[in-house]
């Protein structure tokens, strides 16, 4: 819901032309996939722990620039957790994918898989309907909703699980 009402949010609290909202937008989702990218290949690539791990850290930098952007108030704010939502992501979506993989036997993989590729397809179908919607109604409520449900599931991830392979800390 962030991203999909990232430049309204933009526009409204920092006063922004058309031309500048685009802008802005652009370079703070540069700053998102940057730090995505840098994660996914200097982290998580030589990560050797759990999945587990990588998840409540990806989780909480997730969580933590849900709620900057949530309050946002400057520019710098936004920078700031843009590049804490694609730190978070960057772990989080490689440690989901293995975790998945780990947790079922080898004639689930492929199910798994389609199903973990089509999650974030799944954001960005019921992103833009449920940011827009509630943004429409009360402008703070889109990255605030985004918060609980990202506590949500940071704290279903605290729980001792089961399976060893996933769960060693």
């Amino acid at each position: 819901m962030v991203q999909q009402t990232l430049a309204f949010r933009l526009q409204d609290a920092l006063n922004l032309s058309g031309i500048e909202t685009a802008q802005y937008t652009g370079w703070a989702m540069m700053v998102s996939a940057a730090s995505i990218l840098f994660m996914q290949m200097v982290i998580a690539q030589r990560f050797t722990g759990p999945p587990i791990q990588l998840v409540r850290w990806g989780g909480g930098l997730l969580l933590v620039g849900t709620v900057i952007i949530s309050a946002l108030d400057s520019w710098g704010a936004v920078l700031t957790s843009m590049a804490l939502i694609g730190a978070g992501l960057g772990l989080l979506m490689p440690a989901v994918a293995a975790g998945a993989s780990l947790a079922v036997g080898p004639e689930e993989q492929g199910s798994v898989s389609g199903l973990v590729s089509a999650c974030p397809a799944a954001g960005f179908v019921l992103g833009p309907i449920s940011g827009g919607f509630l943004y429409q109604y009360y402008q703070p409520a889109a990255g605030w909703g985004a918060v609980l449900i990202l506590l949500i599931v940071f704290a279903v991830t605290l729980r001792p699980r089961r399976d060893p392979v996933l769960s060693q800390t």
